[in-house]
């Protein structure tokens, strides 16, 4: 039997997958954060989703989680999303029905994704999709998403982004930050 740890890229570290002991399903308690980042989504959802414009001519919101990994954490964050969405539909009187939510969950290609789609609640209001691949690279077609979350995947960067790396950007990180597989300085 072949591992399936020799089809990654040796720069990509994915999450222990599965159910097991050392699984990150059965380790990850950060949910607290998630719920805690749930006021500042609403926010930005309220202030820069523009449900009147685009209750004419949407019928579908499309939200991507990117570095979703396999445990729960990523069911509650695309939730507070649908949450806020459909929130911002109520509140302003809109009198369309409320969009299809289409979900893609993104990460390495080691990603256990079997294990994310056993574990979906029972309950999710949305069409789920597993979109394999580095975030540093192009995902999804122009124009195709309307919310991107990424909670806890900085400190597993893969590289560190070009944009950090060009001292002209405004994005140029004078110090160092950490991530896997970072070069000895």
């Amino acid at each position: 039997m072949e591992d399936k740890k020799t089809y990654a890229s040796p720069e990509s570290y994915a999450m222990n997958g599965g159910k097991g002991p050392y699984s990150y399903a059965q380790n990850s308690h950060l949910s607290e954060a998630a719920e805690a980042a749930k006021e500042k989504i609403n926010k930005a959802i309220a202030d820069h989703f523009d449900i009147k414009t685009l209750s004419a001519s949407l019928n579908s919101v499309c939200v991507a989680d990117l570095g979703c990994s396999t445990g729960p954490n990523t069911f509650i964050s695309v939730q507070n999303i649908i949450e806020a969405v459909k929130l911002q539909y109520i509140s302003k009187g809109v009198h369309t029905e409320i969009p299809e939510f289409l979900v893609f969950f993104n990460d390495h290609v080691c990603n256990d994704f079997n294990t994310l789609f056993k574990s979906f609640p029972p309950n999710k209001q949305y069409i789920a999709a597993g979109v394999p691949g580095s975030f540093h690279g192009r995902l999804f077609r122009k124009e195709s998403l309307h919310f991107i979350h990424s909670s806890f995947a900085l400190q597993w960067l893969s590289k560190a982004p070009i944009e950090v790396m060009d001292e002209g950007s405004p994005a140029w990180n004078k110090g160092r930050i950490f991530y896997t597989n970072a070069q000895k300085e």
